[in-house]
């Protein structure tokens, strides 16, 4: 079994971590964290190597060359992701036996799904995004690179999602709507229309937070 490393050690963390274990095609060998916060914290067993010199030495001790960025923030996770690949690690999948992958989809590297979670037919998912627990993403999506689609949501056909947009909590995206690159669409949304880029937008129907308050 190939031994990976686990960098972030928050509640996602655990999460991907159970993901994992029930996957059994890795095992985790080195868990890390940038924050000092997190410093004699013991994750399921592990010790965290604080920062990206204590995790290098850690991973380069243990032989470890691939594993898979576990923080929940969009923008650092891919920000951790890019650096990882200049030092020449493998970013790896993590797939609960419980997920639905339909023909013809692409599930980029770094990327999680969750337990529950349905993937349909001839939909791409990028790098390191999130497809949390019991999410769907309908046929024929495009979902970039460090998105989270978050638990309970339903993502219709021919849906775009661009690099690093959060869709929130059991939000609903009506067939062939576009969201923007790291816009927020908040928790219980129905997403009728576009949302641009940098938006953060909420409810039914979904709009620009501030958008007819008066």
């Amino acid at each position: 079994m190939e031994q990976i490393f686990v960098y972030g050690a928050g509640g996602h963390a655990k999460v991907v971590m159970s993901v994992i274990e029930a996957q059994g095609i890795y095992g985790v060998a080195v868990v890390a964290d940038d924050s000092p916060d997190m410093e004699d914290r013991v994750l399921l067993g592990h010790d965290v190597a604080i920062g990206r010199e204590g995790f290098l030495e850690k991973a380069r001790a243990e032989g470890v060359t691939g594993g898979i960025i576990t923080v929940g923030d969009n923008r650092s996770r891919l920000l951790l992701a890019l650096w990882a690949s200049r030092m020449g690690l493998k970013l790896v999948t993590a797939i609960h036996p419980s997920a639905i992958v339909g023909p013809g989809c692409s599930i980029g590297p770094g990327s999680v799904l969750m337990a529950g979670t349905v993937i349909n037919i001839d939909t791409t998912i990028g790098s390191s995004a999130i497809i949390n627990t019991s999410a769907s993403v309908d046929h024929d999506c495009i979902i970039g690179n460090g998105v989270h689609v978050a638990p309970g949501c339903r993502v219709c056909g021919g849906v775009i999602v661009k690099e690093g947009a959060l869709i929130g909590a059991g939000s609903v995206l009506v067939p062939g709507v576009t969201v923007g690159r790291d816009a927020v669409v908040g928790a219980g949304s129905v997403v009728i229309g576009d949302i641009p880029d940098g938006t953060v937008a909420a409810g039914n129907p979904c709009r620009p937070l501030g958008e007819g308050s008066r």
